[in-house]
């Protein structure tokens, strides 16, 4: 068949048709082939490509098995001199020891044995509540709603005793 006769078969699906159409002017002018786009071919490529740079980099205790970690994108306190830092912990510990190793690593201040003052605290990034200390991060791994991602971003940030959600999260991405 004739390729140059397209007009004549009975086409009727349209995604076919334009490539026809596309094939024939592109080998009027010599082209060979259909110009894709680049990129990620989805985003779930393009996020285990993101969890991969984050393990390369990422700071924690070199003694917990690989099965166990829990790799995160922590942006540190505002007036931090980093904006933050790719860390792992171990998904069975408390939030409370995630925020004194990630305090000790990115060289904090940690005043939360303290009774007075602000403290550090774990922020989830969507919703920018403070997570409570005593969960672990299993548990907010597995919540149905807001849960945290391996390969996710997290704040850390000083707050006062009675806030628990953290304000103007989307300041922390610029």
């Amino acid at each position: 068949m004739n390729v140059k006769n397209w007009k004549s078969l009975s086409l009727g699906w349209p995604p076919l048709r334009n490539l026809l159409k596309t094939l024939l002017a592109n080998s009027k002018t010599g082209e060979t082939a259909v110009k894709r786009r680049k990129g990620a071919k989805n985003s779930a490529t393009a996020a285990k490509v993101a969890l991969m740079k984050l393990k390369m980099h990422a700071e924690g205790d070199k003694s917990l098995p690989q099965t166990e970690r829990v790799y995160l994108q922590v942006f540190l306190p505002k007036e931090s001199k980093e904006k933050s830092k790719p860390m792992f912990f171990c998904r069975q510990w408390s939030i409370g020891k995630v925020i004194d190793l990630a305090a000790s690593l990115a060289s904090l201040k940690n005043n939360n044995n303290k009774l007075t003052g602000e403290k550090l605290r774990l922020c989830h990034m969507t919703s920018g509540e403070a997570l409570p200390l005593d969960h672990t991060l299993e548990m907010w791994i597995a919540k149905e709603d807001c849960p945290l991602y391996n390969g996710g971003n997290i704040i850390l940030e000083y707050l006062n005793e009675e806030e628990q959600f953290l304000k103007n999260v989307d300041s922390y991405l610029e």
